[in-house]
């Protein structure tokens, strides 16, 4: 029985050694088919990205050309209309010098203009001035006619010489006024307006001395006369007279209103 179990033993052990080594067998060849075909298909797959990866960068490189293109254009037209700009601005800037140009003529224009019309303004004040002393001149001379006709008809006429030396001496004529006033007085002793306007022609002529008794006798006159007002007057023009030496060095004191009444 011992034999016969320790015969079996012996009897299986090489079939076992087979069965094992036909798996070792086929465990190689399944290990290195593995291999094979892990090793003809691992190339694949790094083929196939770096093809994807050539396709993509070719789409990345057009599309990057694309659009450097389009930028170019861009910029090549930003620049066509900045030139565009500049030429419109230098000619903006061109009209406006020549606008301001003309602009200061015309400021030129309108201040030659101003100053012409302010020119002619005083111009036709002169004119005005000049007429208006024309036709006091005139209505001098009439007078003077007129009183000369009335001299003719009545010489004693103490009025008329007086009237008549009153408008020399508006005339700027103190000698022909002293004249008539003269003749006036000699007609009429009391005539004070003949003794005071004779008083300031003789201040104007510079007979000072002339002067101050010619006023002072006209105050005394207007003082009889009961014409207070006028004595005041003569009597302070006398005295005015006889320490600044001519009423011409004061005129505004000079009583006109009496002396063109």
């Amino acid at each position: 029985m011992e034999d016969r179990r320790l015969n079996s033993r012996r009897g299986l052990e090489p079939l076992e050694w087979g069965a094992t080594g036909l798996t070792v067998v086929l465990a190689v060849a399944a290990a290195a088919t593995q291999q094979t075909i892990l090793t003809a298909i691992a190339p694949l797959p790094l083929s196939l990205a770096v093809g994807l990866n050539l396709v993509s960068r070719k789409k990345l490189d057009d599309r990057f050309q694309a659009f450097v293109q389009q930028q170019e254009a861009k910029i090549a037209e930003l620049v066509a209309s900045q030139g565009q700009q500049q030429s419109e601005l230098g000619n903006l800037t061109l009209a406006l010098s020549q606008v301001g140009d003309r602009l200061e003529d015309v400021q030129k224009q309108v201040m030659q203009l101003n100053q012409g019309a302010r020119d002619l303004h005083d111009y036709t004040r002169i004119l005005d001035t000049e007429q208006k002393q024309i036709e006091e001149v005139l209505d001098c001379l009439r007078e003077i006619e007129k009183n000369t006709q009335v001299i003719q008809v009545d010489p004693s006429h103490a009025k008329a010489y007086y009237n008549r030396g009153l408008t020399h001496q508006r005339l700027g004529d103190a000698e022909a006024a002293i004249l008539d006033y003269s003749e006036a007085i000699r007609i009429n002793e009391n005539y004070a307006k003949a003794y005071h306007n004779r008083g300031v022609a003789r201040s104007t002529l510079g007979d000072r001395k002339g002067a101050v008794e010619d006023l002072r006798t006209a105050a005394k006159l207007f003082f009889d006369q009961g014409d207070i007002s006028s004595y005041q007057r003569a009597r302070d023009l006398a005295k005015r007279i006889h320490e600044v030496g001519s009423i011409e060095q004061d005129s505004k004191e000079v009583p006109l209103e009496i002396l063109f009444a």
